[in-house]
């Protein structure tokens, strides 16, 4: 009887979403996704440093975690209607020339979490994420233009409280949502600035 309800539990277990919730600065526009035509798209040629700090302490480098936020920016910036280079240190063609530092913050709050690890999630835990994206725009000549930032905040909570509510979002899920926002409101700032003509 035990060994049939030990794979149930796991199932469910890993079956548990969270509950996220967003929260941008005050006055902040949501931007919808465009749809472009890849022929009409401008180019940014772009520069990627990602920080990863938890509870203040900044992470070392992991390949991995870089990757994905690469992959999250230039996906966004995809979505918000532009296209996508690399900067390989040649005479490039782009149209815009971009420098971006994705800063990710997480905290977790460890009171909580201790007191929900003991009753076995009945009781929730909970986490922050911060995120902020600084954005750099240059002319082809590598002459500053203006740099814009953004940032917003989720909270994470995850508990078996949650399981009847289903289906939720996995934060990551939520996050990636939120980046697009971030970065689409910084690039439609831009074109307001001319910046992106």
């Amino acid at each position: 009887m035990f060994r049939k309800i030990i794979p149930i539990l796991i199932i469910i277990s890993l079956n548990l979403n969270c509950v996220t919730f967003v929260f941008y600065p005050e006055n902040f526009e949501k931007i919808p996704v465009k749809t472009v035509s890849p022929s009409h798209r401008k180019t940014i040629e772009v520069s990627i440093l990602s920080k990863f700090f938890d509870d203040d302490i900044e992470e070392p480098p992991v390949l991995h975690y870089q990757k994905e936020a690469e992959t999250m920016i230039k996906d966004s910036i995809l979505k918000a209607g532009y296209a996508v280079t690399d900067t390989n240190g040649s005479a490039n063609t782009a149209d815009y020339y971009c420098e971006v530092i994705y800063t990710h913050k997480t905290y977790p709050h460890g009171g909580l979490n201790v007191i929900s690890g003991f009753t076995l999630l009945l009781l929730p835990s909970e986490y922050s994420t911060n995120v902020t994206i600084n954005f750099t725009f240059k002319d082809k000549n590598g002459k500053f233009l203006k740099s814009y930032q953004r940032s917003a905040e989720t909270f994470n909570w995850l508990g078996w409280l949650f399981l009847p509510f289903m289906p939720f979002y996995f934060p990551t899920s939520e996050i990636d949502r939120m980046n697009f926002q971030l970065v689409g409101s910084i690039l439609k700032e831009a074109a307001k600035d001319n910046i992106l003509k």
